[in-house]
This record gives structure tokens, sequence and C-alpha cells, in this order.
């Protein structure tokens, strides 16, 4: 947008009035360039200001050159009483650039016309700038201040939470009061001053993707206060965004779980190797994790009634109807037909025998409300026995464990003739985003699912009657 003439805009918003002096008249004024804040934003008040500026300082210089300009009507009121022979040119010597006030007037030296100079000016300056608004700070928001805020946070939303992923939240949300000052007023804290403290994590060493956590934790805070009227806005969320190339140059540079290679899996599923396992959790995890691709969580806390006979077909339902289950997403609430090799392996002879025993749980004794969540156990003895057989990534960045089966899995599946939905289903992933798989698809029955386990031929690998055999001596 053009400006008025004698306009410019300052980085803060703000105008000023600018008007560069007559070459003749800068030894009077004393300056180049007179300079002034108007102390608006508006810009229709500050065209106002800046024509206003504008007049007096021309009549200014045309004083100070000893031209005449034309006479407003109150002056020529004045002058319509005097004597046109007692009227002559005053003379202003030196003139104050900010007020226009006359610094220094020539006269006679006589009393009466130093009276009639100074009722002159008086006359010509008569009309006052507009008074100039000062300029109103923004209003400063109220809020409780970051500590009471994440305390109140921590004992509101934090119990809903499961416990690691409070825990990370709660680092997070420290690392930023300790950056901000936790005295601080959640509603003045700013974008520009969150995002000093993302830029001094980089600083400090921290990868790009755990900022980005830290940061959608801290913003978790932020949506709470907003939605209680305690900030205006959120200034944490969005601010560090790994770009799709950032993340193509992670996976190219070996970040993330790595699937196991062939010899890798019979080396896992070597009978003799695996019947060295400590806990018969661990054992069982490892084959049901290989046939079904369930998350390590969900493998965990099966409980004996999620196995049932649906449509002829013996079945394993991933649910979360028991204190302590949970499952991730819609998605992962779902319906699998038991592989024939599980069956062969003796896991409903388990089942039974539990049953008859009274138990409830697949896994009697396993913690499910550790701090680290429902698989932490069986996730932690699963990555024990990786590293007893010598199981490390191949890449320098790389992770293995019990989420490498899932992965292996579906990357079995992706090598077979099973569709790219029924691949979702099994493994408890949303269906696509389109109208035909959102509104027109139907939950898939384990009569149709089967054609997924029969895409899992791991028997090619696995031994199978050696297995059994220890699995069934070991419980």
């Amino acid at each position: 947008m053009r400006l008025a003439h004698h306009l410019v805009r300052r980085s803060s918003g703000l105008y000023a009035f600018r008007l560069v002096v007559p070459a003749d008249l800068r030894a009077a004024v004393g300056l180049g360039v007179v300079k002034r804040s108007l102390g608006t934003r508006d810009i229709a008040l500050a065209k106002l200001y800046a024509y206003a500026l504008g007049t007096r300082y021309a009549a200014a210089f045309a004083m100070l050159r000893g031209s005449a300009m034309p006479k407003a009507p109150d002056v020529d009121r004045l002058l319509a009483g005097m004597d046109p022979a007692a009227i002559r040119r005053l003379e202003i010597d030196t003139v104050d650039p900010r007020t226009l006030q006359p610094l220094r007037v020539k006269t006679d030296g006589s009393a009466g016309d130093n009276a009639a100079a100074l009722e002159a000016l008086r006359v010509i300056f008569a009309s006052p700038l507009p008074a100039v608004p000062a300029a109103t700070p923004p209003p400063q928001a109220t809020g409780p201040s970051l500590k009471v805020a994440i305390k109140t946070y921590g004992e509101t939303e934090g119990r809903g939470m499961k416990a690691d992923t409070w825990d990370a939240r709660r680092r997070a949300l420290q690392s930023f009061a300790d950056y901000l000052n936790e005295a601080t007023p959640v509603g003045v804290i700013s974008r520009a001053k969150a995002s000093e403290w993302t830029d001094a994590l980089l600083r400090d060493g921290k990868s790009k993707q755990t900022v980005r956590n830290y940061v959608t934790h801290t913003a978790a805070l932020f949506d709470s206060l907003v939605q209680k009227g305690q900030a205006q806005s959120n200034p944490v969320a969005g601010l560090i965004k790994i770009k799709t190339r950032e993340k193509k140059a992670r996976r190219q540079e070996g970040f993330g779980w790595e699937p196991f290679d062939e010899a890798t899996l019979r080396r896992i599923y070597d009978p003799e190797s695996l019947a060295k396992a400590r806990t018969d959790h661990v054992r069982w995890g490892a084959v049901i994790g290989l046939y079904t691709g369930a998350r390590v969580g969900e493998v965990a806390q099966l409980a004996l009634r999620d196995f049932e006979i649906v449509g002829g077909l013996q079945c394993v339902r991933i649910q979360a109807e028991l204190d302590g289950q949970r499952v991730k997403s819609d998605a992962g609430h779902r319906l699998l037909p038991l592989h024939p090799d599980l069956l062969e392996l003796g896991l409903m002879d388990r089942v039974e025998r539990l049953r008859a025993a009274g138990e409830e749980w697949l896994f009697p004794g396993l913690k499910l409300d550790g701090a680290a969540g429902v698989g932490n156990a069986l996730s932690k003895g699963f990555s024990y026995y990786l590293k007893n057989l010598g199981v490390k990534p191949r890449r320098m960045n790389g992770r293995v464990g019990f989420h490498s089966l899932r992965k292996n899995v579906t990357q079995q599946l992706q090598a077979s003739a099973v569709t790219e939905e029924r691949r979702r289903a099994y493994m408890g992933h949303e269906p696509g985003e389109d109208t035909h798989a959102v509104v027109y698809m139907r939950p898939w029955n384990p009569p149709e699912l089967t054609a997924v386990t029969d895409g899992l031929a791991w028997r090619q690998l696995i031994d199978l009657t050696g297995l059994r055999h220890e699995l069934l001596a070991k419980g």
C-alpha cells in the first residue's frame, strides 16, 4: 500500500512523520530531516496528523524565508483591526523542529515590537496539532503461572494418561517452565519466546524429532488453557514440523524399527534357543506376535475370554473390555482367526489348561499397570532374549525388538496376494480415507480374514514340532 506523503510506517506498526528540510533552511532549523512519531497505528489518524504537521512546517519555512503564506481567517480578523502602516514582516531566526515554536525572533528591540511579534506568533500557531493519543499497550493477558498451570494440568488431565505418557509430558513441560521461568503467566507467553525454547533445545543437541515431541506435549497444556479461557492462543502448537524430505532422510539414515531377516528369525524361533527364554510370556508372546502382527500391549493383555469360536473358527478378539486392557484406536478392536500354526503349536491347549486352573489371563501374574505401559514387561523380556542371542540392529540408528515382528508380518503379507484392505483390518490399522472404505465397507469377519493367515507361511522357517514340544513343556 502506498502511504500518504510524509508518512513512514515503522516495524512496530506505528506511523511516523518524516519531512526533508529545504537545503537553504537546514542551518536555521538545525536538521536535515525532521522525524516525529505520531503514536498511532491507525492510518486515518496518521494522515490527519501528517497533514497538520505538514501545514505548520510549511508556514514555519515560509516565515524563515521571509515570504508570505495565505492568511487563515482568524489571522485576517486579527489584521483587520490593525493599522496597515504598523504591519511589518516578522522575521523568525530559528524554529524548534519538534514543536514548531520559535526559539529566536528578530525585532527592533522595542517593547512594542516585541509584544507585536509574540502576538502574531500566537495567532499563527493558535491551531494546535490534534492531540496524539498515547499508544495503548495490549491488555496483559491474565492467567495462572506456568508452575500453577502445570500442577493443575497434572492433577486433572494427567491422571487419565498412561504413566509413561505423563512422565514424558511432565519432562517436556518442566523443560518449558525452566526456560521461560515457571513464575511467568501463561497468558503473556508469545510464540517468539516459545520458539527461543525450541531453538535452545536444538542447540543443546536434541534431535528434531525429540524437540517435536516436546512441542506436542507442551501444546497439549496450552490447548487445555485456551479451552478454559486462561490463554488466548496456543504459542507452541506447530513450532517444529518435520518435512516429508526430512522423514525420508531419517529412513535413509536407518532410523526406525528393523524387521528381522530370515536367518535371524530362524535363530529366534529355534526350539532350543526359545526354551532358554526366562518366562512363558516371552516364549508364547514371541510366537503370537509372529503370527498375528499384534502390538506388544495387545499380546500382553490377552485374557482367556478373548479366545472364542466364531463361524466355526477359533478366534482371538483384540479388545479393551477388562481393567488393564487398552486398544490404540477404533481400528485396533478386531476379531482375528487364529493361524492354523498357532493351533498346531498348542496355544488353545494352554488356554484350556489355564481356564481349568481358574485363571483369567493368558499370562497370569504379568504386570499390566506398569509405568511404562501394558506391554512393557513383554517388550523388555523379548529384548533381553534378543540380547542373549546376540541379535542387533543392522544399521547404527536402527532398532530391533517386539515391534520388529509387526513389521515382519506386514512385509510378509505385502509379498502375498492379500489385499491392502484385509492387511489393514488384520493389523489393526485405520482403513483408507476414501468414501468407499469409510462409508460403505463393514468390518471384516473371521472367515474373510483367513486369506490373511494363508499369507503367513512361517512354517518354512520354523520347526513346528520341536517348538510345540518346548512350548508345552515349559507351560
